[in-house]
């Protein structure tokens, strides 16, 4: 007798099986019957070596109404009018008949076909659907429940097939080969076919067949992550309902496996009456698309190193708490933390050091703030925190002494004892400011008069500092417009040879002709430039403008070799438009890009970042010049200078102002300049304006030397009138100081 669960392969000799007389004597292609009952009227085709325990049990089963049996692979004529299922056999029978298994299939196509096979050849069966098979059948490992599943699914599939138009047929050949997954139910929800794509994006063996269960469940999860709260609007709902909707985003929801979202399309299907017969839909995997684009949502709001909020992310938090103080009247403050001497600790240790010790002072604002204050990091070693519903205004201090303490212990990173101070501004709302960018700037202002005492200590925005607030707002707000409205300048300090005299090149420095506090140094509006994001435009600018003036000269005076050195920020090397804009420079004016010096201010070029050290590496492969700034004053590793990076490096004027009566500064200018030589490095000293000074650098055979003594920062016409006198013969020193 079979057992519940799975077809015995044994048969009792008293299971009920009537034994049918042959037509034929038993000769080839002959058929035999058994008495019909309820259920399907059913066809083997085959020779049933393999199958003939499995056709044996079939007979006994209730939905098996009548079992014929035929060895040739066609439907013989003495066939039953009714035939509701044909049985298969797949295997060699078909490749030794001399025809293809979709030939075969193809014959049989007015009737549903399932495939035998067993399951070490179950790739045979899978084969025979995809040649047009409605499903097939492991005889050795299906059970009663399975069998009479995929018997019903095989004649629905096939009834819905013949309903349909002739063009959704073609549609459906096609869909069950593109790597889309492709699901159609029926007008009751029955699922009849799922493509190899879908069953791969879902997870679904080839032989498992969704009950009416799963396709009420498929996708009810929606792109939110909550259920769908409507059944009309699930996907498969949708579909066979007739209605017609693209870029459907739910979530596929399977046990032990990972969720699945989908990107699902849907349509009806129709028959050749244009009556609906049932839905398709067609999806693709779209998680690690989605998985991506929510992670660059959240780096574009949260900083990439240490995970707090950016300074965006942090501004629309600020904005609204003041919304939630305004409405409860309650008291509100932004502290503006900035570390004290932050660049000694990446100059000396590197910056991996700096990075970690970021990472642990973001840690450490997390971990010691209220819960419904919060912080965020504005950009280099600068945080934020917002303090809300703190009491009297004095609470404030307490928190900010509270971080002081804190941020102020030692850090351990990689075995390595590090200090660091902060310096804090508080401002309080309403006081200091009504809107969110007005509070942090006042913050950012009573910070920079805690660090003017010294550091390590916090400090109240307050009346006295308005004005400053007032004026570097209008600087800002002005700098926004200064390139529209053509206010920068530049001008140009020249350079000579010290060994000749002879003016062989110049150095570019910006200058702002400001409307109301008239022309402008770098020192009063560069460190707005670098805060407010605005160096990249301007220094761009720089670099065409000087680039286009160095091309005109040459031409004009026809000297080829005359140079100019341009100064960088570091936040330009973080950026790869800088390699771009002066790509772009070089080949709008067609010099020599060995005439273009481009002069950093941070020497340890072996511990900057990856980033800035690929914009080196592009900057050298565009052929211009490498020049170390403000030499001497700042820590520069021996590696730095020995890798290849280094064309150049400027002595800083610090060095060269008081060095004919500084027994050390003349030993560090002469161990510089005899290093450099040891390395075929160039030196230049900046800041030369006595004869003294002028003698003491020729005697250590320093190269180039710039400063009040040879000429001021000059406007380019001047710099024309310099050169049509060194054109004559008439070099700088015996003109006299411009």
């Amino acid at each position: 007798m079979p057992t519940k669960n799975r077809i015995n392969p044994v048969i009792a000799r008293d299971s009920g099986i009537i034994r049918l007389a042959r037509r034929d004597n038993g000769q080839p292609g002959s058929t035999t019957r058994k008495g019909i009952m309820a259920g399907h009227s059913i066809l083997y085709l085959g020779r049933g070596e393999f199958a003939a325990d499995y056709l044996s049990e079939l007979e006994t089963l209730p939905f098996c109404a009548l079992l014929t049996r035929s060895t040739k692979l066609a439907v013989p004529p003495d066939a039953p009018s009714v035939l509701n299922l044909v049985l298969l056999e797949a295997g060699p029978m078909i490749s030794q008949s001399g025809q293809s298994l979709n030939e075969v299939i193809q014959t049989l196509q007015q009737h549903p076909v399932v495939a035998l096979t067993t399951k070490a050849r179950e790739h045979r069966g899978i084969a025979a659907v995809r040649a047009g098979a409605q499903a097939y059948v492991c005889v050795d490992d299906i059970t009663v429940e399975g069998q009479e599943t995929v018997f019903e699914h095989a004649v629905q599939r096939h009834r819905l097939q013949h309903r349909l138009s002739d063009t959704d047929v073609s549609v459906l050949s096609v869909l069950r080969n593109i790597n889309d997954g492709v699901i159609v139910v029926d007008q009751r929800g029955h699922v009849l076919d799922i493509n190899p794509a879908a069953r791969t994006i879902l997870g679904l063996g080839p032989r498992m067949q969704p009950d009416a269960t799963w396709g009420q469940m498929f996708c009810c999860i929606d792109a939110n992550g909550d259920n769908y709260k409507n059944s009309a609007d699930l996907p498969l709902m949708r579909a066979r309902s007739g209605e017609k909707f693209s870029n459907q985003i739910a979530i596929y929801r399977a046990p032990e496996q990972p969720d699945t979202i989908l990107s699902i399309n849907g349509q009806g299907l129709f028959d050749g009456n244009r009556e609906l017969i049932g839905g398709l839909i067609t999806f693709r995997d779209i998680t690690d698309a989605t998985r991506k684009t929510s992670e660059l949502e959240r780096l574009a709001q949260y900083d990439e190193l240490t995970g707090l909020p950016n300074r965006g992310l942090f501004t629309e938090h600020l904005a609204r708490a003041i919304g939630r103080s305004q409405r409860k009247s309650a008291p509100l403050a932004v502290l503006f933390v900035d570390l004290d001497r932050f660049k000694s600790v990446n100059d000396t240790l590197g910056h991996d050091i700096g990075d970690a010790l970021l990472r642990q002072v973001a840690g450490r604002l997390r971990n010691n703030l209220r819960i419904g204050d919060f912080s965020g990091r504005w950009g280099g070693d600068e945080f934020v925190v917002c303090l809300e519903d703190f009491g009297e205004s004095g609470n404030a201090a307490a928190a900010a002494q509270k971080l002081l303490l804190v941020l102020s212990e030692k850090y351990d990173i990689n075995n390595s004892e590090v200090y660091a101070t902060p310096s804090i501004g508080i401002a309080i709302y309403p006081e200091s400011g009504e809107a969110g960018d007005r509070l942090i700037k006042a913050a950012d202002l009573a910070m920079y008069e805690a660090k003017k005492r010294g550091g390590g200590r916090f400090q109240y925005y307050s009346q006295a500092l308005n004005t400053k607030l007032a004026q570097r707002e209008e600087l800002e707000l002005g700098l926004r417009h200064a390139l529209v409205r053509n206010e920068f300048a530049l001008h140009y300090q020249p350079r000579i040879d010290l060994t000749t005299g002879r003016l062989i090149g110049l150095e570019a420095l910006l200058r702002w002709r400001h409307p109301r506090f008239g022309l402008l140094p770098p020192g009063r509006f560069l460190p707005i430039l670098e805060s407010s994001g605005l160096i990249h435009s301007a220094g761009e600018w720089v670099i065409a403008t000087a680039c286009r003036q160095l091309a005109a000269w040459q031409r004009q005076f026809e000297l080829p070799d005359l140079s100019i050195a341009i100064n960088l920020s570091p936040q330009q090397l973080m950026h790869k438009r800088l390699v771009n804009t002066v790509a772009k420079s070089l080949e709008d004016t067609a010099i020599d890009p060995g005439c273009v010096e481009l002069e950093i201010g941070d020497g340890d070029i072996v511990r900057k970042r990856m980033t800035e050290l690929t914009t080196l590496q592009s900057l050298r492969k565009l052929g211009v010049r490498i020049s170390l700034d403000h030499f001497g004053t700042r820590d520069v590793s021996f590696e730095s200078l020995d890798n290849g990076y280094i064309d150049s490096f400027v002595l800083d004027q610090s060095l060269i102002a008081d060095v004919d009566e500084n027994d050390s500064h003349q030993r560090i200018v002469r161990a510089a300049i005899a290093m450099a030589q040891g390395l075929d490095i160039e030196v230049a000293a900046e800041g030369v304006e006595t004869l003294t000074q002028l003698e003491f650098l020729r005697s250590c055979n320093c190269d180039l030397a710039q400063g009040y003594l040879i000429s001021r920062p000059i406007q380019p016409e001047k710099v024309s009138a310099i050169l049509r006198s060194e054109i004559a013969g008439t070099r700088l020193l015996a003109r006299g100081m411009p």
